[in-house]
């Protein structure tokens, strides 16, 4: 076993037990998905082909024990169709496909930290989310359903703190940050990016009730990124690209409604309908090489400013040189 999985053992009584869990979690979301159908049989004998000696034996009772902990915490509903004698994929709630992307990356490093050679050999992302000095203290209020309050430093307020008070109802992650959303007292949404929270206390011992999170995944959802501010509307916007960018977006789309309206060789145009926030902005100007805004105006525009403002930094024309500022 790794040096960090040996240390989350000794200093949990039951870590070798989730750990397990975990483990076939990861091999039983990841091989239900590969396949239309799967016999419990051969379900079991994949499991166990990767849990090693330090496992448990599977069962079907244990199989069934992970099919409940599947839909309860991903939303994946398995069923068994006695016709074909095999279970399937009977559904998958909102948000299951972020979890079967933690899952499979508890997999990956996972399998790293266990193996000298991937060790050398495979090199993830060094920028981590920072998570901040009061990332527990969110984590229980979330399980617990506690009131926080906390202080919160404005970047683009020139470092103002103010204090809030919120109800948090998960945690989510966007663009290498942590975020909260929650609630407010006034029941207002609101999202805080975690590395900016210090401060934080329990309000008042109180606890509030958890809300349905569908309407806030929804929200989110019809935004890039983090921002949830349902006075931005909803847009339709159509993008052209060069066939190369084109070949990079087709394959890591700019958000989930992004479409293609047309393409051939020389160049890719797509549409999508989200809310143009300043994060989606900042991920055109990321590929602005072959960027052409067609709709809607506004954005065009807004581009245009943008690189307006930087040409005027940039520029290196003889009254302007970078040796003379």
């Amino acid at each position: 076993m790794s040096s960090r999985l040996a240390i989350f053992v000794d200093r949990n009584p039951n870590g070798m037990r989730i750990i397990n869990q975990i483990r076939r979690l990861v091999r039983l979301t990841n091989k239900i998905l590969s396949v239309p159908y799967i016999r419990q049989e051969e379900l079991i004998a994949y499991v166990e082909s990767f849990i090693g000696d330090d496992g448990d034996t599977i069962t079907a009772r244990t199989l069934q024990r992970d099919f409940h902990t599947m839909h309860d915490l991903f939303g994946i509903e398995m069923a068994f169709d006695r016709s074909v004698g095999a279970y399937y994929v009977k559904s998958r709630g909102r948000t299951a496909a972020e979890y079967e992307a933690l899952l499979q990356n508890f997999e990956l490093l996972s399998r790293i930290d266990e193996d000298a050679v991937l060790v050398e050999c495979v090199m993830p992302e060094r920028r981590r989310p920072p998570l901040g000095e009061h990332f527990h203290e969110i984590l229980t209020a979330i399980r617990e359903h506690r009131i926080i309050e906390f202080d919160y430093e404005h970047y683009r307020d020139e470092g103002r703190v103010s204090r809030h008070t919120l109800s948090p109802q998960f945690l989510k992650e966007s663009q290498q940050r942590w975020y909260i959303v929650g609630y407010n007292l006034d029941d207002k949404l609101r999202v805080y990016a975690v590395e900016r929270i210090s401060g934080v206390r329990y309000y008042h011992g109180r606890k509030f009730e958890p809300k349905p999170n569908d309407q806030i995944l929804a929200l989110l959802g019809e935004s890039f990124g983090i921002w949830a501010d349902e006075r931005i509307p909803v847009e339709d916007v159509v993008l052209r690209y060069d066939a190369l960018d084109g070949s990079f977006l087709k394959s890591l789309p700019l958000h989930p409604s992004q479409h293609i309206i047309a393409e051939d060789d020389h160049s890719l145009t797509i549409g999508l309908r989200l809310r143009i926030t300043n994060d989606f902005v900042m991920a055109l100007l990321m590929r602005s090489r072959s960027l052409e805004v067609l709709s809607p105006l506004s954005l065009r525009r807004r581009l245009e400013h943008i690189y307006r403002e930087a040409l005027e930094r940039n520029k290196t024309d003889e009254q302007c040189t970078i040796e003379n500022r």
